[in-house]
């Protein structure tokens, strides 16, 4: 059955009237649209079949097998088209017109613009090893009615880990406590509710810094949150 924002209609009879208008271009731009002999001899078969069960259909002779087999056959006529639009009308040579011909919408191909984001996502840090730190996102509080799913697909988080006073840095560790993300020198791109931050070995006891915001999946960021900071366990 067709939902009813389908671009197949729902009525038997104006399936089938479609089916015929489309095999009628189908067949006169098998060339340039490089449909195979056989999809268009195997719809115009389904075609057939259909017109005939139809008649059937409205018949004071009807009966629960012809019903069963207008299900069948009107099942494979159906699937015939969506596989056609699905294959051979999504793409050029198509021009607008030839849309309209077949009776489709004519394909919106412009990219929907996405706003950046304007919500905050912070994160609660859980423990569950040695030199390792869970990140649980969520809304910074008073951020979450900014919220929106169109342009909150995904989070950059940034951290960076200091050793304790009077330790020297090693390997990536800070010098000194950041003042702003951009001074945490690592970075992820994550889709995830939680991630797991496996740190060196030998991190256990030094602070990691933390700093997350949202992007659009493109080039529209939102705001950092706020730097917040845990001990490694």
């Amino acid at each position: 059955m067709s939902a009813s924002k389908d671009w197949l209609p729902h009525p038997r009879a104006e399936q089938l009237n479609m089916a015929k208008i489309w095999y009628t271009i189908l067949d006169a731009k098998k060339t340039p649209w490089s449909i195979p002999a056989d999809v268009l001899s195997g719809f115009q078969t389904a075609i057939s079949s259909a017109g005939t069960i139809l008649g059937q259909l409205t018949s004071p002779e009807r009966t629960s097998v012809i019903t069963a087999e207008a299900n069948r056959i009107f099942g494979d006529l159906t699937a015939r088209m969506r596989f056609i639009k699905d294959r051979y009308l999504k793409e050029p040579p198509l021009e607008p017109e030839d849309f309209v011909s077949l009776l489709l919408s004519i394909p919106d191909n412009s990219r929907t613009p996405r706003g950046e984001p304007r919500a905050q996502m912070t994160a609660e840090i859980r423990r569950s090893g040695t030199d390792m730190l869970i990140l649980a996102y969520k809304y910074a509080e008073g951020t979450e009615h900014l919220a929106d799913p169109h342009t909150d697909v995904s989070k950059q988080v940034r951290w960076g880990v200091l050793p304790p006073h009077g330790d020297a840095p090693a390997g990536t560790d800070m010098a000194k406590a950041p003042d702003g993300p951009l001074e945490l020198p690592n970075a992820i791109d994550t889709r995830r509710r939680t991630d797991i931050i496996n740190f060196p070995v030998g991190s256990s006891g030094k602070t990691a810094y933390f700093c997350i915001r949202l992007h659009n999946g493109k080039s529209g960021y939102g705001p950092w949150c706020p730097l917040f900071q845990a001990v490694i366990p």
